[in-house]
């Protein structure tokens, strides 16, 4: 073990943390380090801390920040899955907020307060028993941290904007150790670029987030086999042409080759969240010949069903681009094309692929500007647009660096090229689903970008969340 790395575990059991601090060969690392989804964020650091709470968070960061020479990371879920994603670190230390997890309702403010440690599926369990419910992610094993402040799409993007935008007031650890709180008349400033503002300021430890009722869904899914691709694309482009007006539905499109199979398919995953069923939204969906398998449920029980640990080396990529039959029929071919280049170069062709379309209205922009804005620079977005993003699964580091991952990033150049050879791409990257070869802050516009420079200097001086925690997409590396 490096003297550094000596200095900073010395430095963490002064700090009063050795009961939470675990080094490797114990049996709490081990745990820890295998809890991540993916294969690929499992990166070994010199020791993991779990704060247990705020002032616990608070003495790791101090006893962290002074020790010379040392790096960290922090995790909430640990669900970005790329090395270097800042959910975890080889050469450092990694704060882990997983046992900071809890989810609590006021009902006289109508707020649930959430941990960043938590998952989703627990926390709309949670709320539910209260009768509520928040707007946060879709799939449940994502982390509330890494989600929010991410920005993060959720059901409910359609009706109330991004899972950051319904945040109403942050605890924040700072680097210097400092706990604050932000909001809109508190350190505003703060307050507005944690919003989408990823890792760059210091570590949120409590977000408080406006509730509305819980309803029962009316949500399942519908298998398609590839012949349904043109009917398919069409319907999709209808009823993203018309959501504006039906707010109260919610699709993802995704094609999905699964391990040694033949051929890929299409999964139409529909939910209506008053819990109407066959609506009219959905009808041309409904029309197209496949597999259906919806009912009435509860987002709790939805997101339950929904848990997809991935236990593989992933890489994932993301670009947006206008509403276009044409960019969707052309990434549906080049995404076969994908699975054929890989079907040749991974034995027993032992992979997955999920490709999904979402979508991206410039009208969003009104419901965060109604609610203080964020970081995401929307206003800039022209119109209707699809976020696409698609992710690999392969069983060794080796045929993730080597074959899956290359051949991602060609296949994005070919549908980027084709979108921009129509004018229809779009500047913008959602950062939960950036790749490592990607950087979403850019795309957030000028204006963004300042502030974030202007709060990054105000509160961390020193550059410690720049310098000192290295990984994710730093305000500091954009020119």
């Amino acid at each position: 073990m490096s003297p550094i790395a000596q200095f900073a575990i010395a430095n963490l059991k002064e700090a009063g943390l050795e009961d939470v601090l675990y080094i490797p060969g114990q049996q709490a690392y081990d745990t820890r380090e295998s809890s991540y989804w993916s294969l690929t964020p499992r990166l070994g650091p010199w020791a993991i801390v779990q704060p247990r709470n705020t002032e616990e968070v608070s003495k790791a960061v101090r006893a962290l920040v002074k020790t010379d020479g040392c790096k960290f990371a922090v995790r909430s879920g640990g669900h970005m899955s790329w090395n270097g994603a800042g959910n975890n670190i080889e050469e450092g230390v990694t704060i882990d907020l997983g046992l900071m997890a809890k989810t609590t309702y006021n009902a006289e403010t109508k707020l649930a307060s959430l941990q960043p440690g938590g998952r989703w599926t627990n926390v709309y369990a949670d709320v539910e028993k209260h009768g509520v419910m928040v707007a946060g992610g879709r799939e449940g094993l994502v982390g509330v941290g890494g989600l929010l402040t991410g920005g993060g799409l959720t059901f409910f993007t359609c009706r109330d904007g991004w899972g950051c935008d319904q945040v109403v007031n942050c605890e924040v650890v700072l680097a210097d150790g400092s706990i604050v709180e932000a909001n809109d008349t508190t350190n505003p400033d703060l307050f507005r670029v944690l919003k989408g503002g990823h890792n760059n300021f210091g570590i949120v430890t409590r977000f408080d987030m406006r509730t509305f009722e819980a309803k029962n869904i009316w949500d399942g899914n519908i298998v398609h086999s590839k012949a349904a691709t043109n009917k398919v694309i069409e319907a999709y482009v209808d009823f993203q042409t018309n959501l504006e007006n039906n707010p109260d539905s919610h699709v993802l499109a995704m094609w999905v080759y699964m391990p040694k199979a033949p051929e890929h398919f299409i999964n139409m995953v529909l939910t209506n969240l008053d819990g109407v069923e066959n609506s009219k939204s959905f009808q041309k969906f409904l029309a197209v010949p496949g597999q259906q398998n919806v009912k009435s449920k509860t987002i709790a029980s939805k997101v339950a069903e929904f848990l997809v640990p991935s236990g593989k080396f992933d890489s994932w990529l993301t670009l947006t681009f206008k509403l276009d039959g044409r960019v969707l029929q052309k990434a549906a071919a080049v995404f076969e094309a994908l699975m054929v280049e890989l079907q040749q170069s991974i034995p027993d062709s032992n992979f997955s692929i999920s490709m999904v379309f979402q979508p991206l209205l410039s009208s969003w922009t009104q419901h965060s500007a109604a609610k203080g804005g964020n970081m995401l620079g929307l206003e800039r977005i022209p119109g209707n647009c699809v976020v696409l993003v698609t992710a690999v699964e392969v069983e060794t580091f080796e045929l993730s660096t080597k074959v899956s991952t290359p051949a991602l990033k060609a296949m994005f150049n070919e549908i980027e090229a084709y979108a921009t050879s129509l004018e229809k791409n779009v500047d913008f990257l959602y950062l939960n689903y950036c790749g490592d070869s990607q950087d979403p802050l850019p795309t957030y516009g000028e204006e963004s970008l300042k502030k974030m420079r202007e709060a990054s200097a105000k509160y961390d001086p020193n550059g410690v969340f720049q310098e000192r925690v290295p990984g994710g997409f730093k305000i500091s590396k954009v020119k």
